[in-house]
């Protein structure tokens, strides 16, 4: 007895399945503010989504005569017949059978307005890698592609190559449709085309993903249901504040008409590693609006002459009123300053972001575990979270970030240069001998470095992390046999004699450029188990760098430099001695310093600057 032709009922029961599910789920569609993409809009264009995530778009896109590409195997005609039953339109090919026919069949269509789609990582995988197909077709057709994510809970995962996705009946079904990544042009790489592409499609399934997992929306809406409740308060606190920071935290900021990118920086550290990408920007043209959220960090704004002012407050109004005012194209924020409630309105906007000089202690990521479903899932959204090193990155990922987004690049703010100490500098202790800068010390390193400058006949220039130390190091240099004198009053006093045979640095802002004077270089917090303060300030000057053990912050640069010679490790007063009675006879290596440096810079550039061309921000190509 001859069995039903299942290919020929296909399309019957293809279309009674999809019809019956559509009218159960309950589908939630994020747009751009510019309006739904497609020709039915009057716009056609490119659509592009990952393999297993198709079934949701073949709902929301019925009846709209999208050609869809699709193989010529077996499997492949099911899929048409049911395609065809729903409104769509076919071509025929992949990277096996029929290619070039189905390239141009699809280039065809794009040029003569017609919608087209595609899964770029069809018919076989790898998962989620898109194939050169997708840039040729975008090339020949003259049309942007639009990257679009799904997602739906509950659903049920197959054990396919591609992770397919069936919604269940009633589900939550989240599809979002990114902004569209410009066609490919003749003299495009088309590798850097494919990951611009790669990174927007991740962006949009993540983002669906977030939508649509319960435990993130509850966390989500609970901040904020929190920071709404917060806004009276918010109000009365902020009435006691300059005019300016009232407007600013409030979310007022001055409108901008421009489209200009927003970064994102707490506080000084944060804002100078901002730095790089600043000057970048501007080098493209490209307007930036630049935030943070203490007054050093709005004085470091204005003082620069940059557009921009505090980060408003984490209340959903103030959010909202910012983001209509800014308008901005892209965000970059650095380290890991991340205010919920804004972040979600960003996202929701579509505006692509980025995350560098990423950090994440042991100690955060314990506090974030609590908050581990919606953070993962938000930073998961965006276009690269770029750590600092290579253990920020494994934290990242055990917060639950997505390991595609995830990289390193070093950190940037350690790139800013402060320039050559004054010759005037260098005259002060032109008859003090070898001197020993000893930047940004901690309680108990100090006793350590002058106990090994004063056996190895080093100067020492004692400068303490925090200032309100000064007396207690300055005490602590007397009780060792030494007579120091203080920064301000050496420098304050040009041409008077004074008695002295070391200093101690009491005034902010001259530490970088004072690592130049040095012959050698210890920093701080890597005696105490700090981490490590920034051990390139002294390398980019040429001086031999001195650290302890801890230097967990500045690992892969401590260990390049040191297999270098350039840096040195040592524990105790002794060996730090004998460390600086060898340098005294060792042969001058400023200027090797100096080139290694600039190699190690040149490479943390690039990084940056990939960075930014992820984000879709023309001019930003990844070149110095």
């Amino acid at each position: 007895m001859r069995g039903p032709d299942l290919l020929n009922l296909s399309r019957v029961l293809g279309r009674v399945f999809m019809r019956l599910s559509g009218l159960t789920w309950r589908v939630r569609y994020i747009r751009p503010f510019s309006g739904r993409a497609g020709m039915a809009r009057g716009r056609a264009v490119f659509f592009a989504f990952w393999h297993g995530r198709q079934l949701p778009l073949i709902h929301t896109h019925r009846g709209e005569g999208v050609a869809v590409l699709v193989s010529r195997n077996t499997d492949g005609q099911y899929v048409t017949n049911v395609l065809h039953s729903m409104g769509f339109d076919t071509i025929r090919g992949s990277s096996s059978r029929g290619g070039m026919e189905a390239v141009r069949g699809m280039a065809g269509r794009l040029r003569n307005g017609r919608d087209c789609a595609i899964t770029p990582d069809g018919p076989r995988g790898p998962l989620e890698k898109a194939k050169a197909g997708t840039a040729h077709i975008s090339r020949l057709g003259g049309r942007p592609v639009v990257p679009m994510g799904t997602s739906a809970w509950p659903a049920v995962r197959f054990h396919s190559w591609d992770r397919f996705m069936l919604p269940l009946p009633f589900a939550r079904v989240v599809v979002v449709e990114g902004r569209p990544v410009r066609c490919m042009v003749k003299g495009d790489d088309p590798e850097e085309w494919l990951a611009a592409l790669e990174t927007g499609l991740r962006s949009v399934t993540s983002y669906a993903d977030l939508l649509a997992s319960p435990s993130a929306r509850l966390m989500a809406r609970c901040l904020s249901v929190l920071g709404s409740c917060l806004t009276l308060p918010a109000f009365i606190g902020l009435f006691f504040r300059p005019l300016r920071e009232r407007r600013e935290r409030k979310g007022l900021a001055l409108r901008r008409s421009d489209r200009p990118v927003w970064l994102h920086g707490s506080s000084l550290g944060e804002l100078n590693g901002l730095i790089p990408y600043i000057e970048k920007l501007r080098e493209q043209g490209i307007p930036v609006h630049v935030t943070c959220f203490t007054p050093a960090g709005r004085k470091f704004i204005e003082d620069r002459g940059l557009q921009g002012g505090y980060i408003p407050l984490d209340v959903p109004l103030y959010a909202e009123r910012f983001l209509r005012k800014v308008r901005p194209r892209a965000l970059v924020l650095a380290e890991t300053e991340i205010w919920p409630n804004t972040l979600m309105r960003t996202l929701m906007l579509r505006v692509p972001c980025l995350l560098v000089n990423g950090r994440l202690s042991t100690g955060s990521l314990r506090g974030y575990r609590l908050f581990a479903p919606l953070l993962g899932r938000m930073l998961s959204c965006f276009s690269a979270v770029v750590a600092r090193t290579g253990d920020d990155m494994k934290r990242f990922a055990r917060l639950g970030v997505d390991e595609r987004v995830l990289g390193v690049s070093g950190d940037s703010k350690f790139l800013a240069d402060a320039g050559d100490p004054p010759p005037q500098w260098r005259g002060l202790l032109d008859s003090c001998g070898p001197v020993l800068v000893a930047g940004s010390t901690r309680a108990g390193e100090e006793e350590t470095v002058l106990d090994a400058a004063l056996a190895a006949g080093y100067f020492p220039v004692m400068a303490p992390r925090h200032l309100e130390r000064v007396g207690e190091v300055e005490s602590l240099m007397v009780r060792k046999g030494f007579t120091p004198v203080r920064w301000s009053v050496l420098n304050g006093t040009p041409g008077e004699k004074l008695d002295f045979d070391s200093v101690i640095v009491d005034v902010h802002g001259v530490l970088a450029a004072m690592y130049g004077i040095g012959d050698a270089a210890f920093v701080g917090g890597t005696l105490a188990p700090v981490g490590g303060h920034n051990v390139l300030e002294p390398l980019m000057r040429g001086v031999m760098l001195l650290v302890g053990p801890h230097y967990e912050n500045f690992r892969e640069a401590v260990e390049v430099f040191r297999d270098s010679g350039a840096a040195r490790v040592f524990s105790t007063s002794r060996e730090l001695a004998e460390i600086l009675t060898g340098l005294k006879s060792g042969p001058d290596r400023r200027e090797d310093i100096i080139r290694d440096f600039r190699e190690m810079r040149q490479s943390l550039l690039r990084g940056i600057f990939r960075a930014l061309m992820l984000t879709g921000i023309p001019g930003c190509n990844g070149k110095t």
